[in-house]
């Protein structure tokens, strides 16, 4: 079975994160302002490309930033990743390389004086409308729609019953099919959550997952998320940080995150666990952007081809 580099590292990490006292500015008026604002008149792009057909349910098939200033986040991911950018209207598709890996939004006046982002996850799902109502019937809620997305497809954005926003997204253009992982590419993405008992009882039961405990040690809980095509997709831990809320975190694979970490700050970012840590194992870091939006960046052996056959 194919797998990230190395999951004890991982967890290791949550660990460290959970003894730091770093404040996270919460995002979640960021995600309920665009939600309840004209998010389906941008002018969006499809999250595939090339039309295939191919569904994979619980895939995680998109992220879109939502800032209060884009431009200095094209700057700082621009310089960290290398990342480009297109326009789309307003709409900015971020660039991995020839490949558009995700989006950014921006909101500067409605977040005016607030200084938040966020990361947001688009889950690939194939009957958007019964799902939304399944989900608001097991106590999570319907935030937007369901509705048709210009160009992207049917959508409902949701809370998970522990408060973590998602999009559902039944892409018109069908998946994007895993072909290989590449530096500066989304490696998997994590779940913080209040409640890891609920998360994984939801998660299964959206995405058809299979769920393994990846931790030994009895006081620490953190798994791992296989979809039905035995792909990893994610991670679930408790949130690390007092006053944070649900949300998912998306992770970026990475050269070498020790060199990442050294140029955050002068980008306008800040580490929030440093690869260096002997805990961290020089393989996983945590970062804040200059706009507020949280991610990881891990090291991860090519010969370990996670999300592929």
């Amino acid at each position: 079975m194919d797998s990230p580099n190395d999951i004890d590292n991982r967890f290791l990490c949550q660990n460290l994160i959970r003894k730091s006292r770093f404040y996270v500015i919460c995002f979640l008026f960021t995600f309920l302002v665009i939600i309840q604002t004209a998010c389906t008149q941008i002018k969006l792009i499809p999250v595939n490309q090339n039309p295939s057909g191919y569904y994979n349910q619980g895939q995680i098939i998109w992220h879109d930033l939502l800032t209060d200033d884009v431009e200095t986040a094209k700057s700082f991911y621009g310089g960290l990743f290398g990342w480009r950018f297109k326009q789309s209207g307003s709409y900015t598709i971020v660039m991995n390389g020839s490949n558009p890996i995700g989006g950014m939004v921006e909101l500067k006046d409605e977040l005016k004086d607030k200084r938040s982002a966020g990361w947001i996850t688009y889950f690939s799902i194939p009957e958007v409308d019964d799902t939304a109502n399944w989900v608001q019937s097991i106590g999570g809620e319907i935030l937007k729609g369901p509705g048709n997305m210009i160009n992207r497809g049917r959508y409902a954005t949701v809370l998970d019953p522990t408060g973590a926003p998602l999009v559902l997204l039944h892409s018109d253009n069908g998946d994007p099919q895993k072909n290989g992982i590449q530096v500066g590419d989304w490696l998997w993405n994590e779940l913080w959550t209040t409640d890891i008992g609920a998360a994984l009882d939801f998660y299964q039961d959206l995405g058809g997952y299979a769920a393994q405990k990846a931790s030994s040690e009895e006081e620490e809980d953190y798994w791992v998320l296989l979809d039905t095509q035995e792909h990893y997709q994610g991670g679930i831990t408790v949130i690390p940080f007092e006053d944070l809320p649900s949300q998912w975190v998306p992770v970026v694979r990475v050269a070498d995150p020790l060199t990442i970490a050294a140029q955050v700050a002068s980008l306008g970012g800040e580490v929030i666990v440093n690869p260096d840590h002997p805990l961290s194992d020089g393989n996983v870091a945590l970062i804040r952007d200059p706009t507020g939006g949280i991610f990881m960046v891990e090291s991860w052996d090519s010969e370990n081809k996670a999300g592929e056959e």
